[in-house]
């Protein structure tokens, strides 16, 4: 085992060195990481933190447009996952698992020629970061996750369900409620299918055009109906996290808004922080599940307290 890891670092690293190219300039990059050509984007400066795309379609291009404020205290490194945005991935659609994603995320880490870097990520990005915390604890300097889903189970169904009728009244209920019961069982292409439930994922629908300026709906790489696909025939998010939290022993930045009906607050991050020693929790108010479009000046200022009590930022 050591020696095929230790075989992995130096042909990734061999690779990072003979490209000729500085693999953290600023800019759009490609990393030949276990098979498959990783699309990449650096932006701002400081310590670096790993940002991948969510994995089950999108790309990471809204959290790279819609981010920015938090370049004044990392390199960020927004990266699109397997298959998904610019990257290519495996043609086997059960090579789309939590392991196969971990191993990405390591692999570039060591393309990036970094002991340890810090991680962040949103919704199924934040269970990727949580799990890479589980499994690799060593290589990291703390792990921010955004209205991450860490595990399904009763509570987290019955939480789903209170959130959902609360939005019963709203002109959407009905067709989304359709989709998510599974009693609309028209096969829409994905961007298809979140036009009608992206409301559900806002506490104010009138500040969903505020994704607009982020998102390019007209760009094919902006959604991936095969990676949809193939991490649903892989059980990309099958496993329940909870009990393995613990693992984690770096700084850990918890964040959730508060209507989050998808990852909401009492069935997943309330119970994170209290199996994460390090963990703190910040709960930014009047949001769904993009609390940084919902409530910038929130998020952003809170997020920036945590992130200065880390040291960082000194590098301005």
């Amino acid at each position: 085992m050591k020696k095929s890891i230790g075989t992995l670092f130096l042909s990734l690293f061999v690779c990072s060195f003979l490209s000729g190219q500085n693999p953290l300039s600023a800019g759009d990059h490609f990393a030949p990481i276990n098979g498959i050509q990783m699309h990449y984007f650096v932006s701002g400066k400081g310590p670096i933190c790993l940002f991948p795309s969510p994995g089950w379609g999108p790309s990471v291009d809204m959290y790279q447009r819609s981010l920015s404020p938090l370049e004044k205290f990392f390199t960020m490194v927004y990266y699109d996952t397997r298959i998904s945005g610019k990257s290519t991935g495996p043609v086997d659609s059960t090579r789309y698992t939590m392991e196969d994603f971990a191993t990405d995320m390591d692999s570039l880490r060591i393309y990036l020629r970094q002991p340890k870097v810090w991680i962040m990520g949103h919704s199924a990005g934040g269970y990727q970061v949580l799990y890479y915390g589980i499994h690799y604890n060593n290589h990291l300097n703390g792990i921010v996750a955004i209205d991450a889903l860490v595990g399904r189970d009763s509570l987290y169904q019955a939480e789903f369900m209170i959130n959902i009728m609360k939005r019963k009244e709203q002109p959407y209920f009905a067709r989304g409620a359709a989709i998510f019961s599974g009693k609309d069982t028209t096969p829409y292409k994905l961007k298809d299918e979140l036009m009608i439930i992206i409301p559900f994922y806002f506490h104010d629908t009138a500040k969903i055009e505020r994704l607009a300026p982020f998102v390019d709906l007209n760009n094919p790489f902006t959604f991936s109906d095969k990676a949809s696909k193939y991490t649903e025939i892989s059980h990309f998010q099958r496993f329940y996290l909870f009990p393995y939290l613990n693992k984690i022993k770096v700084p850990v930045l918890v964040i959730v808004g508060d209507d989050d009906f998808i990852c909401d607050k009492t069935s997943q991050a309330d119970r994170a922080i209290k199996l994460i020693p390090t963990s703190t929790e910040l709960v930014i108010k009047d949001a769904g599940h993009f609390p940084w479009i919902e409530q910038p000046q929130q998020f952003f200022d809170q997020s920036a307290e945590w992130l200065t009590k880390q040291n960082l930022g000194t590098h301005n």
